[in-house]
């Protein structure tokens, strides 16, 4: 099951997720739709125009659309037991942001026996400011939460890479 996360236009208010992230998002979309791997949209659970997924991503009648509560798609929704009743027991995740949302869902996903497959080129990393021990650009975050989530709780691919895998 491929979870994109966040990806409303709330959160598309960085130029970089439009030049580097969205095409690699809807590159993976696009490859879930052709090999029928079911699509999850992880939105926030809030109204208005900026929580709704938009329709440039590819969203098709058939994928779901899960209204998270919280950081992670997996807190406070469904999304677990429908993973489960379907037998599923993998997810790959993309969108938005990195060392938020998808991180939390990656863990989320880990202490709930599910596999996760991070696609990194498909992540959005936005960098920290002082929070009194330096900024932090958003290469550095990348690098230390792919590290991280590598070394203890996914799998770490490129678009790329999962694309030719799906296809293959």
């Amino acid at each position: 099951m491929l979870v994109v996360h966040d990806v409303v236009p709330d959160f598309l208010d960085d130029p970089s997720v439009h030049a580097d992230v969205l095409p690699n998002i809807r590159a993976l979309v696009a490859a879930a739709h052709d090999t029928r791997l079911p699509v999850v949209f992880a939105a926030p659970d809030r109204p208005g125009p900026g929580a709704e997924v938009p329709a440039s991503l590819g969203v098709l009648p058939t994928d779901t659309i899960v209204r998270k509560p919280r950081y992670g798609a997996l807190f406070g929704t469904p999304l677990g037991d429908e993973l489960r009743a379907a037998g599923h027991d993998t997810i790959v995740i993309c969108g938005i942001s990195l060392a938020g949302g998808v991180e939390t869902t990656v863990r989320d996903a880990f202490n709930q026996d599910f596999r996760s497959i991070v696609v990194a080129d498909a992540c959005l990393a936005r960098p920290v400011p002082d929070q009194g021990w330096g900024a932090v650009t958003r290469e550095e975050v990348a690098r230390v939460t792919l590290s991280i989530l590598a070394q203890r709780f996914a799998r770490v691919v490129t678009t790329a890479q999962l694309c030719a895998e799906l296809r293959g």
